[in-house]
């Protein structure tokens, strides 16, 4: 098992955060942002570099989901000595967010990054604890499973922009909130 970790700003409501809920369930532990392990794996919207399962040499040091509103993303800080990583795009199956592209909670952010490193042991405990987490691995089965097999960021990115470019008819024209590229991994709650 690697080592889930949520850096909270407490910006959204503790009883429907999600991230709040890993950390009940023993999925995750919440961290100060100077405790974030070195090498760390650190989902964030501003990554240069799409998560794949090449990155799961690294999730050992811990994979870490920043955890703002979407009202705040732009606030999102840096973390020194981390690898920062984007998730490709994936649909939102929460409640909050159903069926919108990119905004996924904390806890699907996790979901599909374990799906993605090939961590199906670790994925699976997610699967009883948040009821919407068998809707969302549906709906993206076809990209989580594209993605799971690709060999690098690269080829993990190009999938996604593909997959973009047959929805909209226009790569590069359908584009993350809060992001110049493609593929975002904005989390709320």
């Amino acid at each position: 098992m690697i080592p889930v970790l949520v850096y909270d700003r407490g910006q959204c409501d503790p009883r429907k955060c999600t991230a709040k809920r890993m950390e009940r369930f023993g999925l995750a532990r919440e961290v100060p942002l100077n405790r974030i392990p070195p090498g760390a794996l650190v989902l964030t919207p501003s990554a240069e570099r799409a998560l794949s399962p090449a990155d799961s040499k690294y999730a050992r040091h811990g994979l870490v989901v920043m955890d703002l509103t979407w009202a705040h993303i732009g606030e999102m800080p840096e973390v020194r000595g981390s690898r920062p990583r984007k998730l490709p795009y994936l649909v939102a199956a929460n409640p909050v967010n159903f069926g919108k592209p990119w905004n996924l909670n904390s806890a699907e952010a996790v979901l599909a990054s374990l799906v993605i490193m090939g961590m199906d042991e670790q994925a699976e405990l997610f699967v009883p604890r948040f009821n919407w987490a068998p809707t969302f691995l549906t709906m993206n089965r076809p990209l989580l499973d594209g993605y799971r097999a690709a060999p690098s960021s690269e080829e993990v990115q190009r999938l996604s922009d593909e997959y973009v470019e047959s929805i909209t008819g226009d790569r590069g024209q359908f584009r993350a909130p809060g992001r110049r590229g493609s593929g975002n991994p904005q989390t709320e709650g």
